[in-house]
């Protein structure tokens, strides 16, 4: 009898325990959400100055000014990179997106400048950027007479405007790939021979790169792991898509080119013809290479002799991450979330050649 009441003594107090850190919590969650009200209440702001919750997580916030905190106030987590369009045909112009998924790949989000835009726009859109892709194509680079195409034009004005954002202190990278290499150097140098025309047998080939000795003041090749850069010189990493070419002859003979930036390093052509593959300018953040890193992970036409090698990938992914940690050092920033969002190429619709060929991103002239 003792022992039965004893176990009905012990489950009331239980009960009575339970009941009262119950209430307890009860109480405080409700003094929380009442204090929460108010606080709410007391700094409410106008609604319209701020997109709610809902719209930022659909389409992301490009203002690093806003974004969340950096593991290192020196970057930018949110970075921004402009791909320039060129033609595609009478009423379109394309960028493949091969370029876009290179810079994706590293963190950065991609927005077209689209080049027969207006100096203004393209000025005013390179002040939001944080660095820009010059790709590769088949758009003349030069007319007969050795001056700028149209489209180069538009390159050179990028090119201008980022130098004088970096000589005013702001880091402003640029990454110029086969054809957007040949277009910076025939802008250094505008003249006939700058650039030789149709006399390479690069146009479906794997290389490997003969470095020069100006690797030693590079800042690309200081932070290119040793493993890779062996690869590059004695194995075939890089895929190269092109006829025309600088000769570094031409490259020695031009001070315009010799004086602004150091040739890292050589490849050649399937007639043993020798052409510049890597540069580095000496003053900016500007890299070009003549070779395609972004196919050997983007591509896969079986009629093209692109490398997907183990070491093939590993080097053209440490490429997008060198840019696009570039890019993090600059702090550029759209005025809003809307500007930011009407922006992002991903409004542009992709075309799937019914040829196998590569998919591109095309705006309508």
């Amino acid at each position: 009898m003792n022992s039965r009441l004893s176990r009905n003594l012990l489950i009331i107090a239980f009960i009575l325990l339970f009941t009262t850190k119950f209430s307890s919590c009860l109480i405080e969650h409700a003094s929380f959400d009442s204090s929460q009200v108010k606080e709410t209440e007391e700094t409410k702001q106008d609604e319209s100055s701020e997109p709610s919750v809902e719209c930022v997580e659909c389409f992301g916030d490009l203002n690093p000014s806003e974004s969340s905190p950096s593991s290192d106030d020196h970057l930018n987590e949110r970075p921004v990179i402009g791909i320039f369009t060129q033609p595609y045909n009478d009423t379109h112009d394309y960028i493949m997106a091969s370029y876009v998924k290179f810079v994706q790949l590293a963190g950065a989000r991609a927005v077209p400048i689209e080049w027969r835009d207006s100096d203004d726009n393209i000025t005013e859109l390179v002040s939001k950027l944080n660095g820009v892709l010059y790709p590769g194509g088949s758009t003349p680079v030069r007319n007969k007479d050795g001056s700028l195409s149209d489209h180069s034009k538009k390159v050179e004005l990028v090119t201008n405007l980022v130098k004088e954002y970096n000589e005013e202190g702001i880091h402003y990278p640029i990454l110029a790939i086969c054809m957007g290499f040949q277009q910076i150097t025939q802008s250094e140098a505008p003249y006939k021979d700058t650039l030789t025309l149709r006399e390479f047998d690069s146009a479906n080939n794997a290389n490997n790169v003969s470095l020069t000795e100006d690797v030693s003041e590079s800042k690309l090749f200081e932070e290119m792991p040793d493993h890779l850069v062996e690869a590059l010189e004695e194995e075939n990493i890089t895929y190269n898509h092109h006829y025309d070419g600088v000769v570094p002859d031409v490259f020695e003979k031009y001070s315009n080119l010799r004086e602004e930036y150091h040739m890292l390093g050589v490849s050649y052509d399937e007639k043993d013809q020798e052409y510049v593959a890597v540069i580095e300018a000496k003053n900016f953040p500007i890299y070009g290479f003549q070779f395609h890193p972004e196919k050997n992970i983007y591509t896969w036409r079986p009629d093209m002799e692109i490398p997907h090698s183990r070491v093939a990938i590993e080097f053209s992914q440490f490429l997008s991450n060198f840019f696009i940690d570039e890019a993090r050092k600059n702090f550029n920033r759209f005025d809003s979330h809307e500007e930011a969002f009407e922006s992002r190429i991903e409004h542009i619709p992709i075309d799937f050649p019914k040829d196998g060929g590569q998919d591109i991103y095309v705006f309508e002239i």
